[in-house]
């Protein structure tokens, strides 16, 4: 090792590692000197990614069993489960039973937690697996895609036990189906579990675990902040009980909702669109047309376009006009029309479009622009132009 390298210039380097991705080099730094051993050795840790059975047992056998080495699991922020079907040594389902009781306590800095492809079907070890979660009530970040539970009861009791929850993602989760009259019981009362969840993704849900894990979550989100919100469905049937409950559990947290994705393509009864959330559309008309291309359905009759600005009342003071803005006097409305003038819209009953403006803007110019640039809705009689929440003619002479 060079004398003229300050320490702190390599623990520099060494700390803008990535754990998860540069494993291998973080050990080989912590062989290289005494000098370097320290700063690797605790930046290894911070983050672990546990695949087979054999990998956890070393883990446990030489760290969590061993006094020199345990002091290292405070530097954990990140940890990961994965059921690796590819690996073929020992399998992990096994170990991670084993897993919240062993570790409990251990890790006190344990921030993000990512679990894939493991069952909690089997009641072993007796304790339950939402009680032991209570031990790990640091996590603020927790994934659970393709795992098995015994009821949906353990998931959310295992939900329930992390209060500083800011980011939640569920991606296909399955648990066996009980009655609905049940699952009604179990919903909680109205209170915030997770007062600063800012980030949902739920993805992938069997129709059945959908409607039962929205219902139970409009209830217990309560007064959470969420801010961005991601809901992606597949193959869902055409229930008018199952659009009710996405209905429901976006309105319970669309006040706060900023920035806000949604699959629409498994929804194929969906008879009315509202766009109130212009962020999933990149803030412009492109980015609108877009979006309506990949929706499935053909059964919309209704779109209701709300929020809408004008050039003049969307600019801020002392600042460029950016014309990449979502306006509703720009010429890229066109891409409305082309879109909404496609065969899979062709129930379309009525398109609504409402304009807030300021005074000194004529509604004379922008009802111009909207016969120039919606012709084609113009003609099927299907436009409703809003300006202030007075309607507007659009007669076409």
């Amino acid at each position: 090792m060079s004398p003229y390298i300050p320490p702190e210039i390599t623990d520099a380097i060494i700390s803008a590692m990535d754990p998860f991705y540069d494993a291998h080099t973080l050990a080989m730094c912590a062989l290289v000197c005494r000098a370097w051993l320290p700063r690797s050795r605790v930046k290894l840790f911070e983050a672990i990614r546990i695949r087979d059975g054999r990998t956890y047992n070393l883990l446990v056998e030489r760290v969590v069993h061993s006094e020199t080495m345990t002091p290292y699991l405070t530097s954990v922020n990140r940890l990961q489960l994965i059921h690796d079907d590819s690996v073929t040594l020992v399998p992990l389902s096994v170990a991670a039973r084993l897993f919240f009781i062993e570790f409990m306590g251990k890790l006190p800095g344990l921030r993000t937690l990512y679990v894939q492809n493991l069952h909690f079907t089997l009641q072993q070890p007796s304790v339950k697996w939402s009680l032991l979660m209570c031990q790990f009530h640091t996590i603020t970040t927790l994934t659970l895609r393709c795992c098995r539970f015994f009821s949906f009861k353990d998931v959310r009791r295992l939900l329930a036990a992390l209060p500083l929850l800011s980011t939640l993602g569920i991606e296909q989760l399955t648990w066996p189906l009980v009655s609905h009259e049940l699952h009604l019981q179990m919903t909680p009362r109205s209170r915030t579990y997770w007062p600063e969840l800012h980030k949902l993704r739920i993805e992938d849900l069997s129709p059945q675990c959908a409607s039962t894990f929205l219902e139970w979550m409009t209830a217990a989100l309560g007064g959470s902040p969420v801010k961005v919100l991601t809901l992606c469905f597949s193959n869902l049937p055409s229930t008018a009980s199952l659009q009710d409950t996405v209905d429901a559990f976006v309105g319970r947290i669309g006040s706060s909702v900023t920035n806000l994705t949604v699959d629409l393509a498994g929804f194929v009864a969906i008879e009315s669109l509202s766009f109130t959330d212009w962020h999933s559309c990149r803030d412009n008309w492109e980015g609108v047309a877009s979006f309506l291309q990949g929706v499935s359905s053909n059964t919309i009759r209704s779109i209701n376009f709300s929020q809408i600005y004008t050039l003049r009342r969307h600019a801020m003071p002392n600042s460029n006009d950016d014309t990449t803005l979502f306006h509703f006097d720009h010429d890229t409305l066109e891409e409305l029309d082309r879109v909404l003038s496609g065969e899979r819209f062709g129930n379309l009953r009525e398109v609504i479009l409402r304009v807030r403006r300021d005074d000194e803007e004529k509604e004379e110019i922008l009802c111009a622009h909207a016969r120039r640039c919606l012709p084609e809705l113009l003609k099927r009689k299907i436009l409703r132009l809003y300006i202030r929440d007075e309607p507007q003619r659009l007669d076409v002479n």
